[in-house]
């Protein structure tokens, strides 16, 4: 495990461009914390301010924060994509398995630093929010919704592991970068064309107790684990607290582990079937 971590920690930060890529994307995530209290959106000449509407008191705070940053995952699937697809520019796959790294050891290393990039960026929010739930809280109660937290980590893997199997699956970062922006696209259309389709002219009054299939795709089930955040408007107007509690989605939150399996499994055939 240590070798393999070493070999991966080598080529990623080693490389100046994808250490100045990381370094920018959780740069952002701190910045995101010292301006975030200060935002202060302007609707109709009426400013919103989100810390007197509770969106930085827990519990609410951890979905906000993470539905938020995880906006940022298509940063780190940049830094993944291009980690990958130089193996296959530069000829370092081919050189590390005549060296005698197995097909399997190499996928290992990739994932290795998956998780390890993963679980920075999880622990940073973890921070983010323990801090800006401190000073902006009426009640400290910091285990309270930290499900995001989990939720959060399965996102974040998920899409980076997706990003991952495009890049095998395509060697070169350009066509791999393209191809998630279009078929995320691709899903979001899908998902409009299926409600269209199923409901016409006659919506249902409740959209959102209805089951899009389409929802479960693997780009769309991804951004659906930290769905957006709940408001209640009524609870404004009487309490001055726009946000409400709520948890992840633990059925996309399934769907995703499933996804992270299909695209590790495929990413393996991939690598044993191709010719260097």
């Amino acid at each position: 495990m240590k070798r393999l971590f070493s070999i991966e920690w080598n080529k990623l930060f080693y490389n100046k461009g994808t250490r100045i890529f990381i370094i920018l994307y959780f740069v952002m995530i701190l910045l995101m914390g010292i301006t975030l209290p200060n935002f202060k959106p302007n609707m109709n000449g009426i400013e919103i301010d989100l810390i007197k509407l509770g969106a930085l008191e827990f519990p609410v705070i951890w979905h906000n924060i993470t539905w938020l940053i995880g906006f940022g995952k298509f940063f780190l699937a940049i830094i993944v994509i291009n980690n990958i697809t130089n193996e296959y520019s530069f000829g370092t796959f081919k050189q590390n398995t005549i060296d005698g790294l197995s097909k399997t050891e190499f996928l290992n290393t990739k994932v290795l630093m998956n998780v390890v990039i993963t679980l920075i960026s999880t622990f940073l929010v973890g921070v983010l929010v323990f801090a800006l739930g401190s000073i902006f809280s009426e009640k400290f109660d910091f285990v309270n919704g930290i499900e995001f937290l989990g939720g959060y980590f399965v996102e974040i893997f998920a899409y980076i592991v997706f990003a991952m199997f495009l890049s095998f699956l395509l060697k070169k970062s350009a066509f791999a970068i393209l191809s998630l922006i279009v078929l995320n696209i691709i899903e979001s259309v899908a998902k409009v064309v299926e409600f269209l389709v199923r409901f016409g002219k006659n919506p249902p009054k409740n959209p959102e107790e209805i089951k899009i299939l389409t929802n479960y795709l693997p780009l769309n089930s991804n951004g659906k684990i930290v769905d957006y955040p709940s408001v209640d408007i009524q609870k404004a107007i009487m309490e001055g607290k726009l946000f409400i509690a709520d948890h992840v989605q633990w059925d996309h939150f399934a769907v995703n582990i499933f996804y992270i399996i299909l695209f590790l499994g495929l990413s393996l055939l991939i690598i044993k079937k191709r010719d260097l």
